[in-house]
């Protein structure tokens, strides 16, 4: 494989988009500008290209519920706009002490939804956190906020490895990217998004929190196969699975990508294989087709969106080739519990 060419990468979930991603969109954009957010950017206009509504209208395929995905989709754009003004190629990314004290300001203002800075990014999560009292009750709430707190706190972790040219092993980053791509804080948002709660006792689960786990995972390393030429033309980050694994192997990161491919394939794999085992009642089993529209939506999102685009193509393709193989695979300890919640079948 070229890491320089488009990658194919595959998923037998089908596609789909909701009829209305356009008026979130132009919603989410109108949002974005009313607390200046693209002010707080490093590179001004660059939110604008991202089109978050296309991402939320593949993703939350079935909402009925426009205050829920207007919630959703403006908790995208925030997203967004928080990574690229402070992490990956942001201003903090090589400083853990800096990034720690504005983590430790974001949590609190995701707990409370109060904020007396004059900072875009707080007063718009403060915004976020204060429209989830009147969207759902104090279960979803937490769960939202909890999952937040992940992800800001894996942002630490990753500019400590910065600052320090380090690399993380490939077990150490297989259980980092569960969180901090802030896949986790969107999982949280999909029964918020539709209009619907999933119960407490189920949404843990040890099967049902493996598939979410999963998702978040493959979300990311998808992400970092698309993205791979953006972020090395824009900064030369190197904690996305194929550097990791050149990096662990002694390979280039050319060399490195199949086994990349072959990573999420087999990840994917078993989340399709245990998606079908899961008995759960009708919320949650919503919930995890949300969890799967997210994997198939994410990776038609990246095709399209100018975030992760050469100039010329696409990083990245799809395949839903129904004989793809999925080859043998070891998974780091960090993750191998997903494997655990499988059923086996006992002949006779």
């Amino acid at each position: 494989m070229d890491i320089t060419e488009t990658t194919v990468l595959w998923c037998p979930m089908p596609p789909g988009i909701h009829p209305d991603w356009r008026q979130w969109e132009r919603d989410t954009v109108a949002w974005m500008e009313s607390f200046d957010l693209d002010g707080e950017q490093r590179e001004q206009g660059r939110l604008h290209s991202i089109i978050a509504g296309e991402l939320a209208g593949r993703t939350i395929l079935t909402s009925v519920d426009p205050p829920g995905a207007q919630f959703s989709t403006d908790s995208l754009m925030w997203l967004f706009a928080f990574d690229d003004a402070y992490c990956d190629e942001g201003r903090y990314s090589h400083s853990p002490s800096t990034m720690a004290m504005l983590v430790a300001e974001m949590i609190r203002i995701a707990e409370t939804g109060r904020t007396t800075s004059r900072s875009p990014l707080a007063r718009a999560l403060a915004d976020l956190r204060q429209r989830l009292d009147t969207l759902t009750t104090p279960a979803p709430t937490a769960r939202w906020v909890q999952a937040m707190k992940g992800y800001l706190g894996y942002q630490v972790w990753e500019a400590a490895y910065r600052s320090t040219n380090t690399m993380p092993t490939i077990d150490q980053y297989a259980v980092a990217r569960i969180r901090n791509g802030s896949m986790e804080v969107c999982a949280m948002t999909l029964d918020i998004a539709e209009g619907y709660e999933v119960p407490a006792d189920e949404i843990d689960q040890p099967d049902v929190r493996a598939l979410m786990e999963m998702a978040c995972s493959l979300v990311g390393w998808d992400n970092d196969i698309a993205s791979y030429y953006k972020e090395h033309k824009r900064s030369g980050d190197k904690l996305n699975l194929v550097d990791v694994i050149a990096h662990e192997r002694g390979v280039s990161p050319g060399e490195a990508l199949p086994e990349a491919v072959a990573f999420r394939d087999a990840v994917l794999d078993l989340f399709l294989r245990l998606r079908d085992q899961v008995v759960a009642g009708p919320e949650t089993m919503r919930y995890i087709g949300g969890l799967s529209a997210w994997i198939r939506g994410n990776l038609d999102w990246s095709v399209n969106t100018a975030r992760y685009r050469r100039p010329d193509r696409p990083t990245i393709a799809v395949t839903d080739d129904p004989d793809h193989v999925v080859g043998p695979f070891t998974p780091p300890p960090g993750i191998a519990w997903w494997w655990d919640q499988l059923r086996t079948t006992v002949a006779a």
